[in-house]
């Protein structure tokens, strides 16, 4: 019995160290020094990138350059029989030109998302509103990681 039980916990030591690491665990949580030049674009998902992104200044850190330029498209996916639109795909590429001391990079992030036809025109745009913000949220992680990588 004991034997089995030593053996049990010697195989979980084992497999417990079997080098998985989560996706942001390379993230550094430092704030940069970030200015931004110019948005040009969709206003709500730009003003929420340029929102999460004035938290870092740090002035201690080199400064990094930012003009973003984001397309946003609502495209009809499928029509029913009479022709009205049941599904969207919302799609939103945010192009970030990135200058800093050493380099310039340029960074495109794509972004999209299926969405179903409301009957309610409020309830659409609320809902389609709420996807935006998403998406600019996943544009500002994504963002992220890519200074981070540029370091």
């Amino acid at each position: 019995m004991f034997h089995r039980i030593l053996f049990k916990i010697i195989i979980f030591i084992f497999l417990s160290g079997c080098g998985y690491t989560p996706l942001y665990s390379s993230f550094n949580n430092e704030k940069e020094n970030i200015q931004i030049l110019n948005s040009v674009g969709d206003n709500k998902i730009n003003s929420k990138i340029i929102s999460k992104l004035r938290i870092h200044n740090n002035a201690d850190k080199d400064l990094i350059k930012i003009s973003l330029n984001t397309v946003y498209r609502k495209k009809d996916l499928q029509k029913n029989s009479s022709g009205e639109v049941e599904e969207y795909e919302l799609e939103a590429i945010t192009t970030y030109d990135v200058v800093t001391i050493d380099s310039e990079k340029k960074i495109i992030i794509e972004e999209s998302f299926i969405m179903k036809n409301f009957n309610d025109d409020f309830e659409e745009k609320n809902y389609e509103d709420r996807i935006k913000i998403s998406i600019a949220n996943l544009n500002y992680q994504k963002l992220m990681l890519q200074l981070n990588k540029m370091k």
